[in-house]
Formats: C-alpha cells, structure tokens, sequence
C-alpha cells in the first residue's frame, strides 16, 4: 500500500503512519511510535499532515489524542483535486505556449513501440485521417503490436480515425481490412518489388517515423512545416498511385 500511496503525492513516512492507522487505528500516537520504526517526532509530523490533507482525524479520548483514517473514499477526492490542477496548469501553459512549438520524441523497444499506437490517437481529434506511405503488410504489425492491438482497435473505431494509405504491396491482410472497415479504409498501390521495413504518417499536428527493424523505433515530430512538407510528398504519390477497390459479389 505504501508505493501506491506515494503514487498520489504522500511521503514515506505519511505513507507509513497512514497504512499503520488503517491496520490499528483509531488509536494514539504512542501505538504507531510502538509499531513503527519511525522517530516519534516524524510520526506526530506526519499524522499532522494527514490530518491537513483531509486523510485522518483526532479526537480526545479520556484527555489524550486518538487518530483515526477519514473515509478512504476521501483518497479518491484528493486525486481527483490533483488531476483538475494539473489539467488547469496544462490549460494554462498551452495558452502560453509559442505558435511555432516543436518536440521531437524517440520511442524505442517493443513496450514502447505497442505503447505509442494507442496513446497517439487518444490524444487527435474524432475523425483525423492517418496518411500513410510504405507500411509494411497490416498482418506484421498486428502481431508486433500483440495484446494491445485490441485497445488501438477499439479506439480507433470509437474516435473514427480513417487509414488512407499507400502500399508498395497488397496483401490479403490488407483486403481483410478494407472489407472488415470500409468507411475507414482507403488504400492505393505504388508498386515496389521491395520490403517494407518502415514508413511514415502524418496525423493531426504530427509527423511519425517508423521503423520494424530490431529494435522497433518510432520517431515523433510535431513541427507545422515539416508535417506541411510530408503531407505535400504523400498528396503527390497519392495521386500518382493505384486504388484499391473491393471486387463486388
């Protein structure tokens, strides 16, 4: 319990004296000094503390201090005060922040790699389109992305996120997809006799490159004139390339 506790912000020895009170509690300082190896003085500071914070309360009992935890729902209160903050300050400083913002980002390693997919579109706007040129077969980067293609799935279908991609080969993996999500799917062939180890997209503000070679990298650009110059390049191509249309039963 203690980690998790100094996840929302106590310290260790608040940590401590909170998860004692919990187990002995409501009882006086002198019980936790006992059960704790913690100087009595950091103890009556941190139950101080806990008792600032909305966490614990006393009372007196026969003349002398009892301590006891507030509701521990009170914990769920003060995490979610937290997040409203730091969602304000993140408010607060994109206001602030300069038109011409860029970050680049290095995302290397399968966790990090299966991590990325999901948590990109958590962040775009319902209905970008991911512009796409050279991805390797849908089949490979399905299985690189294992359990967590399911989360990128349903996210994707939720926030109606459409693909328009241009391959160098179609598979039958990529025809399963465009009869599984046609109104999501749009794909045109530049043919290439090569293989695919990488490729690069553009959605929303961001430039992604990326690559399937051990170990998997992605790297991540939000930088306006550089997604400017990327989307110029796959306009081009687009319009050069083969569509891909389902034959009709």
């Amino acid at each position: 319990m203690q980690k998790e506790l100094s996840l929302i912000g106590l310290g260790k020895n608040e940590a401590s004296v909170y998860e004692a009170l919990t187990q002995h509690g409501p009882c006086r300082a002198g019980v936790l000094i006992v059960k704790l190896n913690i100087h009595r003085n950091l103890i009556y500071q941190s139950l101080e503390k806990l008792v600032l914070k909305g966490l614990a309360t006393k009372f007196i009992s026969s003349g002398v201090w009892n301590f006891q935890i507030t509701d521990p729902a009170s914990l769920l209160s003060s995490f979610k005060q937290k997040e409203t903050i730091l969602k304000e300050i993140v408010k607060q400083i994109q206001t602030h922040q300069h038109k011409a913002f860029q970050q680049i980002v290095v995302y290397e390693g399968i966790e990090s790699y299966r991590n990325y997919w999901t948590s990109s579109l958590e962040r775009i706007p319902e209905g970008t389109i991911d512009y796409c040129v050279g991805a390797p077969a849908n089949k490979i980067w399905i299985n690189m992305l294992g359990k967590s293609y399911s989360n990128y799935l349903d996210l994707r279908l939720k926030k109606k996120i459409k693909w328009k991609t241009i391959h160098f080969k179609i598979t039958e993996s990529e025809i399963k997809m465009l009869q599984n999500y046609p109104e999501l799917t749009e794909y045109r062939l530049w043919p290439r006799d090569t293989e695919c180890k990488g490729n690069f997209n553009i959605i929303h503000d961001t430039l992604i490159l990326h690559s399937i070679t051990d170990p998997p990298r992605i790297i991540e650009i939000r930088d306006n004139s550089l997604v400017t110059i990327f989307q110029n390049y796959f306009d081009m191509m687009w319009e050069k390339s083969e569509p891909i249309k389902l034959n009709k039963a």
